[in-house]
Formats: C-alpha cells, sequence, structure tokens
C-alpha cells in the first residue's frame, strides 16, 4: 500500500473538502461533457483531470507525473513515481468499469482474457441521489481479490 497515497484518506480537512467539492467538479463535468441532454464518454478523461488536480493541489506538481504515454493502457497518473489507475462509474447499479477504451470488440475481450493490474487503483463511484464513494485499491489487494474470485493472478 502506498502510503502517500493513503495521506489523502487521512487527512480529515481533506477529506471535509473532497466530500463537499468533488461531487459540484463532477456535476459540472457531467455538463461540460453533455450533448442533447446525454453524457458523452470524454466525462471520463474530464473527472480524471479533477482527480489529477487533487493530487497536485495534495503532493504538489513536483510529486505528480502527468506525462503518461497515450499507449499505456492502465497508468493514467504517477503520484511519488507510484503508477495510479482512474476509474469513476456513475449510478447506483452501474454496469461496471471499462478496462480498456476501444470499439475494437475482439481488442477488448482479448485485454479482458488477459488483463493483470499493474498498478495501483483510485476508484469512484458517483451516485447523485444517495452516497457514492471514493476509494483507494492497491495493486496487492487487486491481485488478491481476483484471487479470490477465481480469475488469472496469483
Amino acid at each position: 500500500m502506498n502510503q502517500k497515497i493513503k495521506e489523502i484518506f487521512d487527512d480529515k480537512e481533506l477529506v471535509a473538502r473532497i466530500q463537499n467539492k468533488l461531487p459540484k467538479l463532477f456535476h459540472l463535468a457531467e455538463l461540460e461533457s453533455s450533448r442533447a441532454g446525454k453524457v458523452g464518454m470524454e466525462v471520463g478523461s474530464v473527472r480524471e483531470k479533477i482527480i489529477v488536480a487533487l493530487f497536485i493541489y495534495k503532493f504538489g506538481e513536483i510529486n505528480v507525473k502527468t506525462e503518461i504515454p497515450i499507449t499505456e493502457a492502465e497508468v493514467d497518473v504517477e503520484v511519488h513515481n507510484n503508477p495510479i489507475s482512474i476509474k469513476t462509474i456513475t449510478g447506483k447499479n452501474p454496469s461496471g468499469v471499462k478496462l480498456i477504451w476501444t470499439v475494437d470488440a475482439e481488442k477488448s475481450k482479448e485485454f479482458s482474457e488477459k488483463y493483470v493490474p499493474t498498478c495501483d487503483m483510485i476508484f469512484i463511484q458517483i451516485n447523485w441521489n444517495n452516497s457514492g464513494g471514493f476509494h483507494y485499491i492497491p495493486n496487492e489487494t487487486q491481485f488478491e481479490v481476483l484471487n479470490i474470485l477465481g480469475e488469472k493472478p496469483t
């Protein structure tokens, strides 16, 4: 577990700011990413930028690497040299998290069959009418869960 990331959850002032500001910022992201009343898939990128801004606020620009090659399938940002994937979903019963963005069904299936987590994850569920969640899932925990479920990693 990355102790630096854990600091976000231990900082009571920051937690209060996240609880107050994040829903408002994510709502703005949805408004900005909407056309004809439908939220576009680019909302994920806008939300990701909001979370990266949070990391920069907490840890300083020098400790947050945002210049991640587009070819990186999983890593969205590095914090204190720790690669992190940022995933956001909306709703009480969302259909799931996309492992990879592609319109090629075969590539998507192949990626999911070979998927092995390579970094920690920040997972955020937005549920406008109830409480959502902001979670840190270390890489080790992802492996443990996949092993319990009988999936590939060991």
